[in-house]
C-alpha cells in the first residue's frame, strides 16, 4: 500500500515480548505506524523492510531491519553518459536510413540513450554491522526512492 508523503498508517503488531503489561493494556507498545511503502520497501516507526539487491528486473530479497540498527541511508543516481552518447550516435543515422527497421532500431536506441542520461536511482542502507544494502530502480522511480530515503532519515533522527 503506497501512502502519500505526510500520511501515516497505523496497524496493530502482536509482538509483546519485553513489553510491560501497562503498555499492552493501553496498546501503546503494539502500534506501529507506516510512513512510506513503495517498491523500495517500507518504513515504519519500528523497522525498515528493504529489498536488498533489487535491480531493474530482479525483485531482490526482503530484509527486515530494526530502525535502531540503521546507521545511514543515501540516494545515489548512477548515470552512464558514455553509453548514452554511443546509443544516440548510433540511433541518429539509423533514424534516417529510410527503412522501417532502421527507424524502429533508431527509436529504440534513442530511448535507451535517454534512459542512460537520466540515470537510475540507487538506495543504499547501511546497518550497524557495516552491511551495505543497495536497491536500484528504473529512472522513473526516482520519486519513490526519494520518498523512501526521506522517511527513513526522518525516523532515524526523530526517534524518541
Amino acid at each position: 500500500m503506497q501512502l502519500p508523503v505526510g500520511l501515516v498508517h497505523t496497524r496493530n503488531v502482536n509482538n509483546t515480548q519485553g513489553v510491560s503489561m501497562a503498555e499492552v493494556a493501553t496498546g501503546a507498545a503494539s502500534a506501529e505506524q507506516t510512513f512510506v511503502s513503495n517498491p523500495y520497501g517500507t518504513v515504519t516507526s519500528k523497522r525498515v523492510v528493504f529489498f536488498r539487491s533489487k535491480g531493474w528486473i530482479s525483485g531482490g530479497s526482503r530484509e527486515d531491519i530494526p530502525i535502531q540498527h540503521v546507521t545511514s541511508v543515501r540516494l545515489d543516481t548512477n548515470r552512464s553518459i558514455l553509453v548514452g552518447i554511443l546509443a544516440v550516435l548510433i540511433a541518429l543515422p539509423a533514424l534516417f536510413t529510410g527503412t522501417a527497421g532502421g527507424v524502429v532500431l533508431g527509436l529504440l536506441l534513442l530511448a535507451f540513450g535517454i534512459l542512460m542520461f537520466m540515470g537510475s536511482p540507487s538506495v543504499v542502507v547501511n546497518t550497524a554491522g557495516r552491511d551495505l544494502n543497495a536497491a536500484k530502480g528504473a529512472p522513473w522511480t526516482r520519486n519513490d526512492a526519494n520518498a523512501f530515503v526521506e522517511a527513513l532519515r526522518h525516523q532515524m533522527f526523530n526517534r524518541g
